[in-house]
This record gives structure tokens, sequence and C-alpha cells, in this order.
């Protein structure tokens, strides 16, 4: 298959990747693949103030609506800013600076499920409806846990916790940058300098400015080993990317 295909074949359809990728209006090319539940919010706002700065405007546009869905005049996204041809293009160009963030895939997995299952988010209904359960039904972090470890099918439910190997095209795409959302700033700090020249790049902390926050601490302190081991057959390779990531930075440290 060609490089499109390879790519698309990791996505629900057309739509899901082009809602995948970022691509800036103005300044140095750089396409940004989002990974929910890794920092994406926090990024994006990020983004969004440099670029706002580049046109010479102030960041008070920058909320939750504006984060989810940028406006075109500084990114374009989805199938309304994209077509799959010109996201190849910038794949291909030696001059785009191809970039993620990741998370430690435990981490991950159970913040999607403090954030979206735990408060009841549209994303428990269509979690429950594809287990054939009423919309309201209580389930346990276990219990979650384990229909991902032997359902694959429930892991593409909903692009929170699905697989990040999968959401980024990790043995796709050649980036330039995977940066670990436990750096957060040191990662957006490089991020920032590499395409806007900043010395002192403002990271725009979402947890702070826009409320963007979930409690999932107490949740990973509580998990069996079980869990543990639920989370190894689920996510087996997203672990084993988030280690060679993490060697890789460790060793450019």
């Amino acid at each position: 298959m060609s490089l499109r295909d390879d790519i698309l074949a990791n996505y629900q359809h057309k739509r899901h990747f082009l809602q995948t990728v970022n691509i800036p209006v103005l300044g140095k090319p750089f396409l940004y693949m989002k990974n929910h539940k890794s920092a994406c919010t926090t990024v994006l706002a990020t983004l969004m103030a440099q670029l706002l700065e580049l046109q010479g405007e102030g960041t008070e546009s920058i909320d939750m609506d504006s984060v989810h869905t940028p406006p075109k005049s500084l990114l374009l996204t989805g199938p309304r800013g994209l077509k799959v041809w010109q996201v190849m293009e910038a794949l291909r160009d030696p001059e785009v600076f191809r970039f993620t963030i990741v998370r430690e895939p435990t981490a991950r997995t159970v913040s999607s499920f403090a954030d979206k299952i735990v408060k009841g988010d549209k994303q428990k209904a269509k979690l429950m409806r594809y287990l054939g359960r009423p919309d309201d039904s209580d389930i346990t972090l276990s219990e979650f846990l384990d229909i991902l470890a032997q359902d694959e099918g429930a892991q593409d439910v909903d692009r929170h916790w699905r697989p990040q190997r999968k959401e980024i095209s990790w043995d796709y795409i050649d980036y330039d940058f995977v940066g670990d959302m436990a750096d957060l700033n040191g990662a957006l700090a490089h991020i920032v300098r590499t395409l806007f020249d900043a010395e002192r790049p403002e990271v725009q902390d979402t947890r702070k400015t826009l409320g963007h926050k979930s409690h999932s601490r107490e949740l990973l302190d509580g998990m069996t080993a079980e869990d543990k081991r639920n989370i190894e057959r689920a996510f087996g390779p997203d672990l084993e990317m988030y280690e060679t990531i993490r060697k890789r930075l460790d060793e450019a440290a």
C-alpha cells in the first residue's frame, strides 16, 4: 500500500484523520498531530497564541470553543480546512516541522476514564451503546480496563482512549519531534522556540486559563495488579512506543 493508504488505515474514516492534523496558515510551516488526553488543548492554545501574535493580535479570543475548532485564519484542520493530498504533501516536505505529544499510556487511559466516563459525558454513552447497555449504566475503572483488554473494538469507540500509536500514525510519520506530556513545559518550549524563534516561550496552561483538568490521581493510586495487566494487554504497542520515545528524549537531554 501507499503511505496515504497506510496512514488512512489507522483511522475510522477520512474525517477522523483530517481532524487529527493541524497545519498553520502563516509563519513557519508545521504539522501537529493532535493526540487526545495528551495536552492537546494546551498545545493548540499555545500555538494559537503564537500565531495571533504574528498577526499582531491579542489572545483574548482563545477559549475552549476556539481551541476545539480553531479559526481558519490561524490553523487548517478537519475536512473543511484540509484535503488528504495537502497533508501528504506536508508529510513529505522537508521544510515542514512535524511534531506531536504523547502521554504515558496508563496515565492517559485512566485520565480518559476520569474525564469522559466518570463525568458521564457523551463518550460514556457511546461506549455503553457499543456494549449494549443503558447509557447511564455504572462502570468501574477495573471493568473499563478489562473491556479494553478483551475487546479491540471498544478501544476504537472514542479517540480519548484509543491507542496513541494509531492516533498519531507513529509507524508511518517521520516526526521531527515527539514530546512527552510528563515534561510538557519543556516540550512546548522546544516547539515554540523552533517555530516562532521565541527566546522565552509562553505556554498557555489551559488547566489554569480555561479550567481544563481532570481528577485521576486517586484512580491511579488504587489500580490493582490485574488493572495493570489489562493496560499491558490493551496497550502493549503504545507502551513499546512510549518506551522508545522516552529513550530518545533522555538521550537528547
